[in-house]
Order: C-alpha cells, then sequence, then structure tokens
C-alpha cells in the first residue's frame, strides 16, 4: 500500500561552505555587468534602442501582412498579371524587409559587443588590482569555468563591483549603422 504524501517537501538545509581556498579567486562576469551602474545602464540602454528597431520595422510588417491579406482576398478578381504583379511585390517588400531586420540585429550586436567592451576594458585594469590585493594564485570565472558553487569569501564580484561603479557609471550611445542604409532613407 502506497502511503500519501502530505504537506510540502522538507526544506533544503542551508549550504554550508568550507574554509576560503588561499590563492582561489573567482568572479562573475555576469554578476559585476548587472550589479554594475554602468552595466545596467548599458542593458538599459540597449533595450530603448531594442524598441526603437522594434518600432521602426514593426509598420512596415504589419503593413506587408495587410497587404498579402488583401491581396489573398482579392484574388479570384484578378487577372493572372495583375496577381503575379502584386505577389512579386509583395515578395519584395518581404525580402527588404528582412534585409533591413538582418541589419538592424547585426546593428544591435555590434553596438553590444562594442559598449561591454568599453566597459570590460575599464574592468580589466580593476580586476589586475584585485587579483594581486587578494594574492590570487588562481582566477575562475564562475560563469563559464565550469564551477558552479563558490565560497562567498573568494569572491571579487561586489568588489569589482564597487570599483567599477568609482570608475564609470554610465555610457551614452547610438546603434551601429553598418554600412548600408534601409530602403527609402536617406543620409544625412
Amino acid at each position: 500500500m502506497a502511503s500519501a504524501q502530505t504537506g510540502a517537501a522538507p526544506a533544503t538545509p542551508p549550504l554550508v561552505h568550507g574554509p576560503p581556498i588561499a590563492g582561489y579567486c573567482v568572479f562573475s562576469l555576469n554578476e559585476i555587468i548587472g550589479g554594475s551602474k554602468v552595466g545596467q545602464a548599458v542593458v538599459a540602454r540597449l533595450k530603448v534602442l531594442s524598441s526603437q528597431v522594434t518600432a521602426e520595422l514593426q509598420p512596415e510588417a504589419e503593413s506587408l501582412n495587410t497587404d498579402a491579406r488583401a491581396l489573398e482576398a482579392s484574388r479570384a478578381t484578378l487577372d493572372q498579371a495583375t496577381l503575379q504583379a502584386k505577389q512579386a511585390n509583395l515578395q519584395l517588400r518581404a525580402a527588404n524587409l528582412q534585409k533591413t531586420e538582418q541589419q538592424r540585429q547585426q546593428e544591435m550586436q555590434s553596438t553590444q559587443q562594442k559598449q561591454f567592451g568599453v566597459v570590460l576594458k575599464q574592468l580589466d585594469p580593476i580586476m589586475r588590482d584585485l587579483y594581486q590585493q587578494r594574492h590570487c594564485s588562481i582566477l575562475i570565472d564562475g560563469d563559464s569555468g565550469g564551477v558552479r558553487m563558490v565560497n562567498p569569501a573568494m569572491d571579487l564580484s561586489p568588489a569589482a563591483v564597487t570599483a567599477l561603479d568609482l570608475r564609470i557609471q554610465t555610457l551614452t550611445f547610438d546603434r551601429e549603422h553598418l554600412g548600408t542604409a534601409a530602403p527609402g532613407s536617406t543620409g544625412r
């Protein structure tokens, strides 16, 4: 006879860390970016730029969908030449929209890489100084170095956030523009 399980599962006991290991240091770039003022400013600005891209592209996408539905609804009343011409026009507009979407995606990736590169350039000497101050023998990237848990006493991230906030707090930037202009736009 199976017993019925009642109530919630037992609480997980708190994690007890062993002593810090001398010379072993860990950092989390995600924590540094997420916790620093400049990292938060860059993430917020990237969200604004992404919204601008969406606002730029959405009207054409909606117009394209509306025109495609209208063409499908009037398909039976159009002669073959007119139908083919309208379909070709829709296909050209869809291809141009896709090309613009791809370009904006590349611009956003370039913008993100460039701005986080500025932050990383500022962070590098901070990490070098912390490494020496804490007498580290090894510095592990906790985000990608295979470490799942670490004694918080060995984590340089909070000190790096504080030092990075003292050095830089925000960046002002716009989306990177790569080569070709959007269809129908004019240069400045």
